[in-house]
């Protein structure tokens, strides 16, 4: 299958968020339907927002949208003008003590994948800025180095997707996606600007260690980021067959909940046991799965981290 682009019509751009339940946001916006970055590991085919449209988009020429997952992108290029006037007639704004009333671009694609979508995305910061909104980016490519401009503000958190450090299996992992090193570059560049950051260690895969996650927060620590999420790879829905079928063998060691729930507690201990060594623990921010609860000695461990606000200072 080549690659299938085009363009998608939305009513509202502005979404509440589910996702302040990780202390991310409060509000998502999606630049776009669909990703081209590939990553195997992707939960996001397995939504409602794909699975509920599947119908629609085989119309578009899509013949499996979850299996096919990177090889389409359709992007919602009125976004700008539609926020614009859902902003001007929103009277409420939901600000809960997790998500702090924060709009997240993007939870379902990346923001700068491409320079068609960069576009949109900044325009779209703009328009969040002249209403004064909190605005939390992430993102796997280095393109957004070239809004440093509109990111050098307080209400402005730039993070990226960076679950290890090797180029090599990031190929095999997300295979479309820019390397780990130029990601890191990138950070470097905004660090220098004075950007506010943030890291997403994740999702990890079974294969680190303890020494990985001490060698690793070593480097990510001189970026000086506010926060660090973490969280492992969970294989659920079709994603575990997508991570096979790359070639990526040690996915079956984590399709069962069983499997997976024990990789997510010993790789908790490993990365909390390396953050107290690095000296980072108070930056680290576990993103916990409710369905862990079922499998732990201590379901309020779980528990305690589902609603918790990251140590993110906001104006």
């Amino acid at each position: 299958m080549s690659i299938i682009q085009g363009n998608e019509k939305i009513v509202n751009p502005l979404q509440k968020s589910n996702l302040n339940k990780k202390g991310l946001c409060d509000y998502v916006i999606n630049i776009a339907s669909g990703c081209l970055h590939g990553c195997t590991f992707c939960y996001v085919p397995s939504t409602p927002a794909i699975r509920t449209r599947q119908s629609q988009l085989k119309e578009k020429g899509v013949d499996n949208p979850q299996m096919d997952w990177g090889k389409y992108l359709f992007i919602r290029e009125e976004i700008p003008e539609k926020l614009k006037k859902v902003l001007k007639g929103k009277k409420k704004w939901n600000e809960t003590p997790s998500g702090k009333g924060v709009v997240l671009l993007c939870s379902g694609t990346d923001p700068y994948q491409n320079q068609q979508v960069a576009k949109i995305t900044r325009d779209t910061v703009k328009t969040l800025q002249e209403k004064n909104k909190r605005i939390r980016i992430l993102t796997r490519s280095p393109l957004w180095v070239n809004d440093l401009d509109l990111f050098n503000y307080p209400n402005v958190t730039v993070g990226m997707s960076l679950p290890y450090l090797d180029d090599e299996l990031s190929r095999q992992i997300e295979p479309q996606a820019p390397p780990p090193s130029k990601r890191y570059e990138a950070l470097l560049k905004g660090k220098k600007a004075g950007c506010r950051l943030y890291i997403a260690m994740a999702p990890t895969p079974p294969t680190l260690t303890l020494d990985n996650f001490k060698n690793y927060l070593d480097k990510i620590m001189t970026l000086e980021p506010e926060v660090i999420f973490w969280e492992p790879i969970n294989a659920r829905g079709t994603n575990g067959k997508r991570m096979i079928a790359a070639g990526l063998d040690w996915a079956n060691s984590i399709m069962t909940k069983r499997s997976w729930s024990e990789d997510f507690l010993r790789q908790w201990e490993d990365i909390e046991t390396a953050a107290e060594i690095v000296g980072c623990k108070d930056k680290l921010h576990i993103w916990p799965d409710p369905e862990l609860k079922k499998y732990v000695d201590n379901p309020q461990k779980v528990i305690d981290w589902l609603h918790r606000p990251t140590i993110e200072n906001w104006v």
